[in-house]
């Protein structure tokens, strides 16, 4: 009796995604809630003087910012959950293309699209 052939497709985006939007919202972060900790004055006036006004004057903006993308990386990993269900992929490959697209978003979903898109030319679940 042969065991049904596990899916275990994954591939990550490159490191500059990461280093990207990972780093871009610990940055807004990190200005929404700790302000005090950005040396502002060693990045120069234009990066300083940026940062420090979106930490002072642009709070509001800061914190729907923040919230739009906690909603938009919670959907993108919703999202990769249910589509690796439906191609049939393992739960360990689920695991990280969900945790994948929580943390980079966009970059992951796209690369995830394409393999449903592979497996739809091909007419099987690529199991």
């Amino acid at each position: 009796m042969a065991g049904k052939a596990v899916n275990n497709h994954f591939r990550m985006p490159s490191l500059w995604w990461f280093l990207l939007l990972v780093g871009g919202l610990v940055l807004e972060s990190t200005l929404f809630f700790y302000p005090e900790l950005i040396p502002y004055s060693s990045l120069g006036s234009i990066i300083g003087g940026f940062l420090q006004y979106m930490a002072t004057s642009q709070r509001t903006f800061l914190l729907y910012a923040l919230y739009f993308s906690a909603v938009a990386h919670i959907g993108e990993a919703l999202y990769a959950f249910f589509l690796c269900r439906k191609l049939g992929l393992s739960g360990m490959a689920t695991f990280l293309w969900t945790l994948q697209s929580f943390a980079v978003g966009f970059p992951s979903l796209r690369l995830l699209l394409r393999h449903r898109d592979h497996c739809v030319l091909i007419g099987s679940k690529c199991s």
